[in-house]
C-alpha cells in the first residue's frame, strides 16, 4: 500500500467527482470519465408501450380462460 501512495505522490495523481463524472489528474495532464447518458424516451413511446403490453396480457388471460372452459367442458360428462 505505501508503494502505491509513494507513486501517487511523486507524479500527482489526484482523483475528484465533478458533478457526476471522474476526474482523474497526474503530472502528465487529466482524464475525465463520465457516465452514459441515458437515452430519453418521449411520453407517447411510454404509452404505447403500456398499451401494448396491456393488449397482451388481456389476450393471454382470454386464451386462458377458453383453454380452460374446454377442459371443463371436456371433464364434465353430458348428463342426458
Amino acid at each position: 500500500m505505501q508503494a502505491i501512495k509513494d507513486l501517487a505522490k511523486k507524479y500527482g495523481v489526484t482523483a475528484s467527482l465533478v458533478g457526476g463524472s471522474l476526474v482523474v489528474g497526474s503530472v502528465f495532464g487529466q482524464c475525465t470519465l463520465s457516465p452514459p447518458e441515458a437515452s430519453e424516451v418521449s411520453e407517447e413511446e411510454a404509452v404505447e408501450e403500456v398499451e401494448e403490453a396491456e393488449e397482451e396480457v388481456a389476450e393471454e388471460a382470454s386464451a386462458e380462460a377458453e383453454e380452460a372452459e374446454t377442459e371443463e367442458a371436456a371433464e364434465t360428462p353430458d348428463a342426458e
